[in-house]
């Protein structure tokens, strides 16, 4: 026995010995490989097929290593040796035990040489051949799928889903071979037979199925999708999945009205307390769909008192009939006076409390800006702020309200104060931030313009690019303006006429304005002074005139700092106010490829690629 031991311990130190001597060999080997590979790559690369190839051929005698083989078949293809590529191929099948994938390359060969029905049968045999188990059937559709035949590839799932049973992995493979093969109608059904299953993809489903949607202008795709779900809908009514997921499409459609009609359907049918329709409601009113919303918060009110969104939805409700009203083309005193009535019933159906201070705050500023009521937004500013137990950046909200309506009554003093609260509670929030940018603009206002300089140097570094975008702007507007070789007075002139216009005096604004280059005609506020009558004409609905300032903005000071806001805002009006879609397409691009660092650009791209008729997000 102990001898036995002895011998076998004498081998084992001999073959550690063998392969001892042996590794250099085998290390130098290895490297030499891989050395010759680097110098074929480079062979290939440098078109210099036939060294490239000589240096394959040595090396695949050597390893068989698969890569080789599939660089050296690609060879023979493209040089139309075809058999070079078919002896290739039928030794490789023989040598190996993962033969059927190899049927697949020598079907290949006879597809390339133009034997249509040997190709066939090879891609057959490879179907036959690969042994029933998933890691195979996968591997053998991605082998078709890289040479395209994604027919094949359809097969070898549909196989495996009969051997090995439903795996949601195939339905996914199917889908994409469908959507390969430009079947979308196929395709849109594999993701919802996955969802029917397990609802937890609809995520990553909506994400693939925005890609498809989007570059489809004519609408068949949006309609092969509508269509499934219509049906799913009416055959499977208790997988509300299908309905969310028409919902969602027809959000991205913008039909905010298919979209209310399907969320009422799965409000009523599961008895549901009116969530989805009131997250539509705010989504139809941040996109200007204000009927919808309106019909949103409605059907959550019907609700009664009880319901959880109750009073969010008064209070949405007078902000969107408010909206409506003030976005409608010459809105008269009559519509305003409507608005006031729902702001009144709101507040006397909720009350004046901790929770309803939000709509206090929007009544007075509608109060202040629309029904030049000043008297009494301050006396509802100021029960806003003394509200007990409101929320501190509600109360921050109302002073900074407050602020701005006794700026129009031109009491500066107190508008200071109020802003300087804020500042100094919300000092690194962007609340602070802003009432701070608004404190500068006042000492802009008052002429004291290098206080107002060092005010809006600090907020440059703003966390909010629009406070950090207008503070740079005001500070330029005042450094090229006051300069050593400059005099301040056009600049107090401009500033007071901005005021103007902020306090609702369009025409006293406009009177201003006039006399600067009267009484400064080689002032450098040319550029200003065209923005701003921009400005005014717009507030007072002269869109021709507003875009005739812009025009001229545009056509002569481009490159200078209001370049980018004069081609967005005139592609607004364009499109807006004016009706000439083509236009502002036009001025929305040049701000993308002449403006790519304006704040204006992801709006720009938004409405380019609205105007263009994709789908948005």
């Amino acid at each position: 026995m102990i001898k036995r031991k002895h011998n076998i311990l004498k081998s084992i130190i001999r073959t550690v010995l063998v392969l001892a001597m042996l590794l250099p060999f085998l290390v130098s080997a290895q490297n030499t490989v891989e050395t010759d590979l680097k110098l074929a790559d480079q062979f290939y690369e440098n078109n210099e097929v036939e060294k490239a190839l000589s240096i394959y051929e040595e090396i695949y005698e050597k390893t068989s290593f698969f890569n080789t083989y599939k660089r050296i078949l690609e060879i023979y293809i493209e040089q139309k040796d075809f058999k070079k590529a078919e002896d290739l191929v039928k030794k490789r099948i023989k040598s190996r035990k993962d033969s059927y994938r190899y049927y697949v390359d020598l079907g290949l060969v006879y597809r390339e040489e133009g034997d249509e029905k040997k190709a066939g049968k090879s891609f057959e045999d490879a179907i036959k051949e690969v042994t029933p188990a998933q890691s195979y059937y996968i591997t053998l559709a991605n082998d078709f799928a890289a040479v395209n035949e994604y027919d094949y590839a359809i097969e070898v799932y549909k196989n495996a889903q009969r051997t090995t049973g439903k795996d949601l992995q195939y339905n996914f493979q199917l889908a994409n071979m469908y959507g390969r093969k430009g079947e979308i109608a196929a395709m849109i059904n594999e993701y919802m037979d996955i969802l029917a299953e397990n609802e937890s993809y609809i995520q990553s489903i909506q994400n693939v199925l925005q890609t498809i949607l989007n570059p489809n202008p004519n609408g068949e795709v949006k309609e092969i999708l509508r269509t499934n779900l219509l049906t799913r809908i009416q055959k499977q009514p208790e997988k509300t999945i299908f309905s969310e997921l028409l919902i969602w499409q027809y959000i991205q459609e913008k039909n905010f009205n298919g979209a209310f009609i399907q969320a009422k359907a799965i409000d009523k049918r599961l008895s549901e307390n009116g969530t989805r329709i009131y997250s539509l409601g705010r989504l139809a009113l941040s996109n200007e769909e204000y009927d919808i919303a309106i019909n949103c918060y409605q059907y959550i009110i019907d609700k009664g008192r009880p319901n959880l969104y109750y009073n969010g939805a008064r209070i949405n409700l007078v902000d969107a009939i408010k909206e409506k009203i003030i976005h409608t083309e010459n809105y008269t005193a009559e519509e305003l006076q409507e608005v006031n009535k729902s702001y009144k019933s709101s507040l006397s159906d909720l009350g004046k409390n901790r929770s309803t201070v939000e709509l206090m705050n929007s009544y007075a500023h509608f109060l202040a800006f629309y029904l030049d009521s000043l008297d009494a937004a301050v006396s509802m500013l100021n029960e806003a702020i003394e509200m007990p137990g409101a929320p501190r950046p509600i109360i921050a909200e109302a002073k900074i309200e407050l602020a701005d309506v006794l700026l129009i009554l031109d009491d500066r003093w107190e508008a200071s104060l109020l802003y300087s609260q804020v500042e100094k509670e919300f000092k690194y929030d962007e609340i602070g931030e802003r009432a701070k940018f608004k404190n500068a603009k006042i000492s802009y206002y008052s002429g004291d313009f290098l206080w107002s300089q060092a005010q809006l140097n600090a907020l440059k570094g703003s966390t909010s690019k629009l406070i950090s975008n207008d503070a740079i702007e005001l500070s330029l507007l005042i450094t090229d303006n006051i300069g050593l070789d400059s005099i301040a007075d056009p600049l107090e002139m401009y500033a007071r006429a901005e005021l103007l216009l902020f306090q609702n005096k369009a025409d006293d604004a406009k009177v201003v304005l006039d006399s600067i280059p009267q009484f400064f005609p080689a002032s450098s506020l040319n550029d200003e002074l065209l923005y701003l009558h921009y400005k005014i004409d717009y507030k007072k609905g002269n869109y021709e005139n507003a875009a005739s300032s812009l025009r001229k903005l545009i056509g002569t000071y481009a490159t200078d700092i209001l370049g980018d806001d004069g081609h967005f805002y005139l592609a607004k009006l364009l499109e807006e106010k004016l009706d000439q879609p083509e236009e502002a397409m036009e001025l929305y691009k040049l701000i993308l490829t002449n403006y790519s660092n304006s704040i204006h650009v992801v709006e720009a791209r938004k409405h380019f690629r609205s105007l263009r008729g994709d789908t948005l997000n």
